[in-house]
């Protein structure tokens, strides 16, 4: 029986974003479930997400496969510190932080940057930004299609940039077995980068995708999700 999966969705999205993944699993007999973080408004906080996330993951009555996307990647590390209500975790083209790392840390070193997402944000009063649009289309949703592409660029909005400079406190794959999902097209993360990341994972799966695979790819992204909840 197929452990049941929580999908975490990363910055300037929401749980809309796994759609096309959670029709995919439904296929294969495995129960999903999304959780919409407290980051897309201007009183989130990383250690908020991460709650956000514990508190989802108790709806199961068994340990669950905890997935993450990007930014998502540093919220499922925190959450998933000393918490027996994780079985595994799956990152996809995420964050995935070593001690006292930030998402704006490890951008930062990125070997191969692929871009400035500093100079694609578009900030406002309240603390939050968004991503412009043009930016988006390019970084995010580069091998997308323009009928792909227009419906996720529609309902892309806001993200809480403190949450890009919070340290991770504690690292939950270093205590629960964890997949990486690289991204080979992917303009957010090289793949530089990403084989960092994943050097760090019991197991490692590449797509030929850009920095949305869900949205593009969903059912090899599915596929590697089912492998970790068999």
């Amino acid at each position: 029986m197929a452990k049941p999966v929580l999908l975490v969705h990363g910055a300037f999205t929401g749980s809309w974003e796994w759609d096309k993944v959670i029709a995919e699993l439904e296929q294969r007999g495995i129960r999903a479930g999304t959780v919409d973080l407290p980051s897309r408004g201007p009183d989130g906080t990383l250690e908020r997400d991460a709650q956000a996330v514990r508190d989802a993951l108790k709806a199961f009555d068994e340990p669950a496969v905890l997935v993450g996307h990007s930014y998502g990647g540093a919220v499922i590390t925190r959450a998933s510190v000393d918490n027996d209500g994780v079985a595994h975790l799956v990152y996809v083209c995420a964050a995935l932080p070593q001690a006292g790392e930030s998402v704006s840390d490890l951008l930062g070193r990125d070997p191969e940057p692929q871009g400035d997402l500093a100079a694609a944000l578009e900030p406002r009063e309240d603390g939050t930004a968004t991503l412009g649009r043009e930016a988006a289309r390019e970084t995010m949703l580069n091998d997308a299609t323009d009928e792909q592409a227009a419906p996720v660029l529609d309902k892309m909005g806001p993200h809480a940039l403190g949450t890009l400079g919070e340290t991770a406190a504690g690292l939950g794959w270093q205590q629960h077995p964890a997949t990486y999902v690289i991204a080979l097209q992917d303009k957010m993360f090289s793949v530089a980068l990403q084989h960092e990341f994943a050097s760090h994972a019991d197991t490692v799966i590449e797509v030929d995708a850009g920095h949305a695979p869900m949205l593009t790819q969903p059912a090899e992204i599915a596929e590697a999700i089912a492998a970790a909840a068999s």
